[in-house]
């Protein structure tokens, strides 16, 4: 590992872990999310996305600080100040949430890519062979190799939707009302849970822990620098979120054009070609397949870190053997990404792939509520040492409101399937 003797002023040479991270989670789940939001609601949940963003910051930033404070993972700390069984529960949603969240990855490169070809490629056949793709590259990849195309993709993504998003741009008034009113049009709970608990990721957060160790920078000198990090990182994701549902309400909603499952996307990028040339069609269908793309390298990149650290942490393996297990050469790292990788093939076949990407955003947005409860607890109960403080009232008070949000809007949406 890098050294970590950092003067605790100066900034790392490459703020890069949180950018991975938030690349990973955006993907095809905030895509479809934040396109259907924008297609049936116009700019009423702009607001969903910037407080999702919001939430995900202050959530990173207690499990940064976590790690920091202690020199462990969250995972680590659930297994030490915890009862056992969390991390069994914890266990058994990982391999569903990695079963999904790799169907939803497989299904939104399945539809890029018909998108950018044309139709040329069929999504099923598409999404098969950016598995087989993703999984060989990642295989063969050192971690400098993965970082360099993670970055060339999120400056292909940024920069392409973005650009979109400017030359639709209109009607800046309700574009701020949309940000500053909270609303939430009937039937919309279930799109608004979608938004707040998918934008930026659900379990692909603890990712950060081990982004920040591969990179040496687990020292509490570093936490200035980890905070501005994780800034970049979701002032990106809210500006990217919000450049897709503008899109959507541009040329969905002010037009007047029903939102279909299949033809979500390809529609997108075909009213961009009449709205600003043909040129708006390659610009869109680029930009999504490169987010997609990101996000599934992303995740198989790290979330299989999280699957061999879960796993020596329920074997009580030592320390020595811990270090050894989490190495993306270890057979427990290899069995989780195949595993990954085997899990989403089955999904590239299935029809209605928006149906599978909202339901994956949802099943991850459980995650969301018990993570603010773990950080609570963690980071206000557990001794520190005096470099680095715990929780604010203000901290405190935001991961109060990420439950209560959550559990409300889910109530909502609950008590609306007995009144429609």
């Amino acid at each position: 590992m890098p050294s970590t003797d950092v003067p605790p002023n100066q900034k790392p040479p490459w703020l890069g872990p949180g950018l991975i991270m938030a690349a990973s989670g955006i993907g095809a789940s905030d895509i479809i999310s934040a396109t259907i939001g924008g297609a049936m609601y116009g700019r009423t949940l702009l607001w969903a996305l910037v407080l999702g963003a919001f939430f995900k910051f202050v959530l990173s930033e207690g499990l940064a600080r976590w790690q920091l404070a202690t020199g462990s993972t969250l995972l680590e700390g659930w297994a030490r100040h915890l009862p056992r069984w969390v991390l069994g529960l914890f266990a058994g949603y990982l391999v569903i949430w990695a079963v999904a969240v790799s169907g939803a990855l497989v299904s939104g490169c399945g539809l890029a890519i018909e998108n950018l070809s044309g139709g040329a490629i069929p999504r099923t056949w598409g999404g098969f062979a950016h598995a087989i793709v993703a999984f060989a590259v990642l295989s063969a990849t050192r971690a400098r190799g993965f970082m360099r195309l993670m970055k060339a993709l999120i400056v292909l993504m940024f920069v392409s939707i973005v650009a979109c998003a400017a030359m639709t741009f209109h009607d800046p008034v309700a574009t701020l009302k949309g940000l500053l009113v909270p609303a939430i049009p009937p039937a919309a709970g279930i799109y608004v849970l979608s938004l707040i608990g998918g934008i930026g990721g659900s379990l692909t957060l603890l990712s950060y822990n081990y982004l920040l160790r591969e990179e040496g920078r687990v020292d509490p000198r570093n936490l200035r620098a980890v905070r501005l990090d994780l800034g970049l990182a979701y002032v990106f994701t809210a500006v990217f979120g919000l450049s897709v549902m503008l899109i959507a309400e541009r040329v969905f909603h002010a037009a007047g054009v029903a939102i279909s499952d299949r033809e979500a996307v390809s529609r997108m990028a075909a009213q961009l070609g009449a709205l600003i040339g043909p040129a708006g069609f390659y610009i869109y269908a680029v930009g999504f397949w490169a987010a997609v793309l990101a996000s599934l390298f992303g995740v198989w990149q790290t979330i299989p870190v999280v699957f061999a650290d879960c796993y020596s942490l329920l074997r009580r393996l030592g320390s020595a053997e811990r270090q050894a297990v989490v190495r993306v050469s270890s057979p427990a790292y290899r069995a989780a990404l195949a595993f990954m990788a085997i899990a989403a093939v089955p999904f590239a076949f299935l029809g209605r792939p928006l149906l599978i990407i909202v339901a994956f955003t949802v099943l991850g947005s459980l995650f969301i509520p018990f993570l603010a409860a773990t950080l609570l607890y963690l980071n206000n109960a557990v001794p520190w040492p005096a470099s680095i403080r715990h929780n604010r009232i203000i901290t405190n008070i935001v991961l109060v409101l990420v439950l209560l949000v959550l559990l409300i809007v889910g109530g909502l949406e609950i008590a609306a399937l007995f009144t429609r």
